[in-house]
């Protein structure tokens, strides 16, 4: 995570969050137009990696911005008079990414610069401030919008060609006319914990995809669990895992995953604690992305997480 901070005094006044990549900066279309398909998801079924392209120097400093977003930025500094900028980092190359993004927003913002620049893809942490208030996050992908608000924000799940629209709920939203619903996730009932006596405790690959194929009866990861001799359970910060959904532009898998939040409300703690999810040595989870995306909605900061054993 990366901060830049202006002025940090909020007042207790909601903070306008504004997302960079799909709202302000035509990320997705850029990486469409390098790889030379009509939209972006296509470049998974070339095995084709979004951060093939997106590691390529230069590519955030020049992304072009989205048709509305000068229309879009207007309306929320009138609105709103002041905002932040919260958007995700290149995982897989965070410092030349990072950079790239500030230089772009320093360019493309100069006459109304955000109160603060944030680079953090747990966007969800910043849902509400210390004293309860919620802030508010414009952003263009579902489930940052979803995290956000089951950690107590109000989102605005924005469409460039709708930017009326997002502009007409973040007044609403400011002036008090939103409210924060109760969230209602099965994992955040008041069951007792689950104490699980099998951490630390070592597996072979081959029960390990037996217990995921298990789970699922078509699964098509099993190089990543054979390829590791052994296995460990440990709880492991949610912090370090990574879900295709979450961080859609580093998945090495080129996985194209929609997140069903209709299953994510029926995970209960109980499933989460006897349920491990598997992860690879960089934490990306190989089975388990429903679970852990129920964990980050509950607030929870660790989960028991299979993951490669090195003596």
């Amino acid at each position: 995570m990366k901060f830049f901070e202006i002025k940090n005094n909020y007042e207790s006044k909601p903070v306008v969050y504004v997302d960079m990549d799909g709202v302000l900066s035509d990320f997705f279309g850029e990486v469409a137009r390098q790889h030379e398909v009509d939209y972006w998801r296509e470049i998974h079924r070339k095995d084709l990696g979004i951060d093939q392209v997106a590691q390529d120097p230069g590519f955030f400093k020049n992304l072009p911005p989205m048709p509305n977003a000068g229309r879009l930025m207007s309306g929320v500094i009138n609105l709103a008079k002041t905002y932040s900028i919260l958007t995700s980092p290149l995982l897989s190359d965070v410092d030349q990414s990072s950079e790239e993004k500030f230089d772009w927003l320093s360019r493309h913002l100069k006459n109304h610069q955000p109160r603060s620049i944030i680079l953090d893809h747990e966007k969800y942490r910043y849902a509400k401030q210390a004293n309860g208030t919620p802030n508010i996050l414009i952003d263009d992908w579902e489930t940052n919008i979803r995290l956000w608000e089951a950690n107590g924000g109000i989102g605005i799940l924005h469409k460039d060609s709708e930017w009326r629209e997002t502009l007409t709920r973040l007044r609403d939203a400011l002036q008090g006319d939103v409210t924060v619903d109760e969230y209602e996730l099965a994992v955040l009932e008041d069951d007792d914990e689950v104490a699980s006596t099998n951490i630390n405790k070592l597996y072979t690959s081959r029960q390990v995809l037996k217990y995921v194929t298990g789970i699922h009866h078509e699964y098509h990861l099993e190089k990543p669990i054979l390829k590791h001799k052994s296995w460990i359970l440990k709880d492991v910060p949610l912090s370090t895992l990574k879900t295709p959904e979450f961080v859609h532009q580093d998945d090495p898998y080129r996985r194209v995953i929609d997140i069903n939040w209709d299953h994510v409300k029926k995970i209960t703690r109980k499933d989460i604690v006897r349920r491990p999810v598997v992860a690879d040595n960089d934490g990306w989870v190989l089975d388990g992305n429903h679970r852990v995306t129920a964990a980050r909605a509950a607030g929870l900061e660790t989960i028991p997480t299979l993951i490669p054993y090195t003596s």
